[in-house]
């Protein structure tokens, strides 16, 4: 005959499993430092190659690929025993990072555009500027909202 579980016994059983259900979601955060080493290292790339200068094109191409290779894997490393449901995820998390994208997108290339419409100088180096100070500001904003999208998302025991 199997042996009846506690209701103690069982409640300690469910905190465990949210306790790692949200440690497996916090491996999946992306952490607030790599936003801003995303948009220092796009402005770098964009100054270098707006400069017209091959030396200054050759280093800023270095240090941004270097750059974003050792952050990234830095980054990936903590998560790749992490295996997630897309479902986590949902639909509106899909829709967060999609619009948050368009964003960024939209608001560096119509500055860009307007400035250099405008005669300004280094109009992309401007625009990449403003996309440096959306991914620095709005993506650890990005990060919590899908954190808590995936808490959500777990607590209603959504596939």
């Amino acid at each position: 005959m199997a042996e009846q579980i506690r209701p103690d016994e069982a409640a300690q059983a469910l905190a465990r499993i949210r306790e790692q259900q949200e440690q497996v979601i916090d491996a999946l955060s992306i952490p607030d430092w790599y936003w801003w080493l995303l948009g220092g290292l796009t402005l770098v790339l964009t100054a270098a190659v707006e400069s017209g200068n091959p030396t200054t094109i050759g280093v800023g191409a270095t240090v941004f690929v270097l750059g974003l290779f050792a952050g990234t894997g830095w980054v990936v490393r903590g998560s790749l025993r992490v295996k997630v449901s897309n479902a986590l995820l949902g639909a509106r998390g899909i829709g967060l990072i999609l619009g948050f994208v368009a964003l960024t997108v939209a608001v560096s290339l119509g500055l860009a555009f307007s400035l250099q419409a405008a005669g300004i100088g280094y109009p992309a180096t401007w625009g990449t500027l403003a996309s440096a100070v959306l991914l620095i500001v709005g993506g650890p904003l990005l990060t919590r909202a899908l954190r808590r999208g995936m808490l959500d998302r777990r607590a209603r025991g959504s596939r």
